[in-house]
């Protein structure tokens, strides 16, 4: 009879601690994250025969509230542009993140400042 109650207490604990393991994956992490939006948004960046950085911040680790993917491209077919930089801005509204604002920016070979991104495009 002891045997029985202790089987029954293991098989309890076990079966309850999968749920608690669960609830932290779930929180840890959401089905679309800012990175994974992003990947659904531009599919071809799995292709690309650019180089393709990609950098995903948020402003908090434990838990963020605002987030930016930024995804910067070089070694394009485009002479006169060096690389290609979009900010995808996002913030988090309950358990989802929701795309507020993209930032598109050049960096070019020619000019003045071919250092720093420009919102114009490269001419």
């Amino acid at each position: 009879m002891l045997r029985i109650i202790l089987f029954a207490l293991t098989l309890g604990v076990a079966v309850s601690g999968c749920a608690t393991t669960e609830n932290i994956i779930a929180k840890v992490h959401t089905p679309d994250t800012p990175l994974e939006q992003v990947l659904k948004l531009r599919p071809e960046l799995r292709n690309e025969m650019a180089t393709v950085e990609l950098r995903q911040f948020f402003n908090n680790p434990e838990s963020p509230t605002a987030g930016q993917v930024k995804v910067t491209e070089t070694g394009l077919k485009d002479d006169s542009v060096k690389a290609i930089q979009t900010i995808y801005h996002f913030k988090r509204d309950g358990n989802k993140w929701e795309l507020v604002n993209t930032q598109k920016m050049y960096q070019c070979l020619r000019g003045s400042d071919q250092k720093k991104f420009q919102q114009e495009p490269c001419a």
